[in-house]
C-alpha cells in the first residue's frame, strides 16, 4: 500500500526538478564528508537546485516561525537527476554523474595523500553551477585507535527517546545554534582524541542516522564545541520505492563499519552509541565479526528510554560475551572517561 504512494511522491519531485530547471533556478552542489585510505579515496555530495542553506550558522532568530523556517530549509531540497559534476582533487580532476535522487558518488584511486585534511572541489557542469569545496579526511594509518561516535541521543540530546512530538520540537521549534552537546562529552572525546603513547592524532568519525540534510548544521555544531574533526557517515531520508528510509539503522551502520574496518586494518575501534536505538546489538555484532579488532564499547543511556533499551543492552552484553570486549553501559560522560583512564585508552589525569 506504501509503495504507490512513495513512487508518486518521487514522480512529483522529478517534475520539480524539471520545472525549476527549466525556470532557470541556480544549481549548486552540497558536498559530504570525503574519507581517504591508502591511495582510495570516497567523496560523494547532492546536486541541489536554489541557493545553498548553511543551516550551522549562529544567528539568533527573532520568531518562533522564522526558526521553524530556517530549520524546514534544509528538508525543502529539489535534486538535479543526472547531473554532470567536475570532482577536483588536488592535480587530480575527474567526470562523476549524479544518480536520480541528485546524489554523486565516486570512488579515486591512485591519488596518495598525507594524513590530515585536504580540500576537494565539485563543479556542475550540466546543468552549470558555481563551484563548492569539501573537506577529505584522512586517519593516520599508524593510529591505534579509531573512534566511531553516534550523534543522537550521544552527543546531543535530539529527542528519539522521548516520541514523535519531541522529535519535532527539538528539529522544528529550537533554534539550531542554541542546542548545547550533553555534559562532559566534548571533554571525553578531546581526551580520546591524543594516544597515551604520543604517536599522533586518533581518527574520529561520526556515524549516524541522521539525514544528510542536516549535514552544515552538525559540522557547526561539532566545530562550534570543540569535538575532535572527522567525517559524517549519514544517509538519506525520503520516499523511496522501499520506505522513508532508504536503508536501515543496521544496515546503514554495519556497512559503515565494515568499511571503516578495511580502510584502517591496524587500528582497534572504541564505538560510542546509546541506548536509546540499536547501538549495542550493532556495535556488538560488529565486536563478533571482527575479533580483537575492538577496544571497548560506551553506550550512553539514553534519558526515559525505557526498560526495552535497558534489555537491548543486556542482549548486547550476552552477545559479548566470550569476545573479551568491555561494554560500558553509563549515564554520563564521566564514567565513560573514567574505564578509558583505567584501561589505558587514554593518559592519567
Amino acid at each position: 500500500m506504501l509503495r504507490p504512494v512513495l513512487l508518486a511522491l518521487e514522480a512529483v519531485e522529478r517534475g520539480a526538478a524539471w520545472l525549476l530547471l527549466h525556470r532557470g533556478s541556480q544549481v549548486h552542489v552540497h558536498p559530504f564528508s570525503g574519507l581517504g585510505a591508502g591511495e582510495r579515496v570516497q567523496l560523494g555530495g547532492r546536486v541541489l537546485h536554489g541557493a545553498p542553506v548553511r543551516p550551522g550558522d549562529a544567528r539568533v532568530r527573532s520568531s518562533r516561525w522564522a526558526v521553524v523556517r530556517a530549520n524546514l530549509l534544509p528538508f525543502l531540497s529539489v535534486e538535479v537527476p543526472g547531473a554532470d559534476v567536475r570532482v577536483t582533487l588536488g592535480a587530480r580532476s575527474e567526470m562523476v554523474q549524479a544518480d536520480h535522487e541528485g546524489y554523486v558518488q565516486t570512488l579515486l584511486e591512485g591519488v596518495p595523500l598525507p594524513p590530515g585534511r585536504h580540500v576537494v572541489t565539485l563543479t556542475p557542469v550540466r546543468p552549470a553551477g558555481a563551484p563548492a569545496h569539501g573537506t577529505v579526511h584522512v586517519p593516520d594509518p599508524t593510529a591505534d585507535l579509531a573512534v566511531v561516535s553516534d550523534v543522537d541521543d550521544t552527543i546531543v540530546d535530539s529527542g528519539i527517546a522521548h516520541g514523535l512530538l519531541a522529535i519535532l520540537r527539538t528539529m522544528l521549534l529550537q533554534e539550531q545554534s542554541t542546542r548545547v552537546p550533553l555534559t562532559g562529552a566534548p571533554e571525553l572525546y578531546r581526551a580520546l582524541a591524543g594516544s597515551p603513547a604520543g604517536t599522533g592524532d586518533r581518527p574520529f568519525f561520526y556515524l549516524s542516522t541522521s539525514p544528510w540534510n542536516l549535514v552544515g548544521f552538525l559540522q557547526g555544531f561539532l566545530q562550534r564545541h570543540g569535538f575532535p574533526d572527522g567525517p559524517l557517515l549519514l544517509t538519506d531520508w525520503g520516499p523511496g520505492a522501499d520506505g522513508l528510509l532508504r536503508v536501515t539503522t543496521r544496515t546503514h551502520k554495519l556497512v559503515a563499519l565494515r568499511r571503516l574496518a578495511q580502510d584502517l586494518p591496524q587500528a582497534r575501534f572504541l564505538l560510542i552509541g546509546d541506548s536509546g536505538q540499536l547501538d549495542p546489538a550493532i556495535y556488538a555484532e560488529f565486536s563478533r565479526e571482527h575479533p580483537g579488532r575492538v577496544a571497548a564499547i560506551y553506550i550512553r543511556r539514553a534519558r526515559a528510554a525505557g526498560p526495552t533499551a535497558d534489555e537491548r543492552t543486556a542482549a548486547a552484553v550476552r552477545l559479548l560475551d566470550g569476545t573479551g570486549v568491555p561494554l560500558v553501559l553509563a549515564a554520563d560522560s564521566a564514567s565513560m572517561l573514567q574505564h578509558a583512564r583505567d584501561h589505558g585508552l587514554i593518559a592519567p589525569a
